[in-house]
């Protein structure tokens, strides 16, 4: 750990201890995301260990109301006050997702929504950021997905082909996000409701792309931008916090939201 994160995590600790973390994350929604939870594979922007990836949610359960990602979008389509609640979420759709993260979150009874990109489902694409590695990870195919929607996760899209809604062509997001919903309908028997986009920074999506999302069936859009949410947030506005590897400690990860809500 860098001396800038060990003094953070430091600072959050002593935060933690005078109940300041709790009373801070009382006033926010939060949303975090994951992207891979594997031990065979060295920790980085979005990679973290099965031990590391437990220790933080059980720092969610003791901070937060945790609830499924539907929960908070109901809340926010209904004008419900959703602060102090965090969902938890994961992109791409990673094997280890069902492999070691989803035993995880079962044990200690944790909803989560998992996000695929369905064009790379099944398949053995090797993703552009992933390149660089010897043993590139794998995807999950379509019964693991079953299997995590049989255990009552939530599936949600990443559209078909991880484009960037930023700078697409509206009939290239249309087509992608048709056959992202056809797929996921057609595999899983029912619509996707819940989108997150790729890249997930704002200048990855403009607001003619966030009403293509609205207009293609969709019930929310999320970003992944590291900010929280207020109480009553705009569905389709909606940031997200990458744990992965960029937060070494949940401690870190608190002190974080306390200075940039500061």
């Amino acid at each position: 750990m860098n001396a800038k994160k060990r003094l953070k995590s430091l600072m959050g600790r002593a935060a933690d201890a005078f109940g300041l973390l709790t009373r801070d994350f009382s006033s926010t929604m939060v949303i975090v995301t994951f992207h891979r939870v594997n031990d065979q594979m060295e920790p980085d922007g979005i990679t973290c260990s099965a031990a590391t990836f437990e220790t933080f949610c059980r720092f969610f359960q003791a901070h937060f109301k945790i609830m499924s990602l539907h929960q908070q979008i109901a809340g926010c389509r209904s004008g419900q006050n959703t602060a102090g609640t965090l969902s938890i979420t994961f992109d791409d759709g990673y094997r280890d997702n069902v492999e070691i993260a989803a035993p995880i979150l079962r044990r200690l009874g944790l909803p989560a929504t998992f996000f695929v990109v369905t064009g790379f489902i099944g398949t053995d694409y090797t993703a552009p950021w992933d390149a660089h590695l010897a043993r590139p990870p794998q995807w999950m195919d379509w019964n693991h997905l079953r299997s995590l929607r049989d255990q009552q996760f939530e599936i949600g899209a990443h559209t078909d082909g991880h484009i960037d809604l930023g700078t697409a062509e509206p009939a290239a997001i249309q087509a992608d996000l048709a056959r992202c919903r056809a797929k996921l309908q057609a595999e899983l028997g029912a619509p996707p409701r819940l989108f997150a986009y790729p890249f997930g920074g704002r200048e990855h999506i403009r607001p003619a792309s966030v009403e293509l999302v609205r207009q293609a069936g969709f019930e929310c859009c999320l970003s992944s931008c590291g900010s929280v949410n207020g109480p009553v947030a705009d569905p389709f506005q909606l940031n997200r916090i990458n744990v992965g590897g960029w937060f070494e400690t949940p401690h870190q990860l608190g002190m974080e939201i306390m200075l940039r809500r500061a």
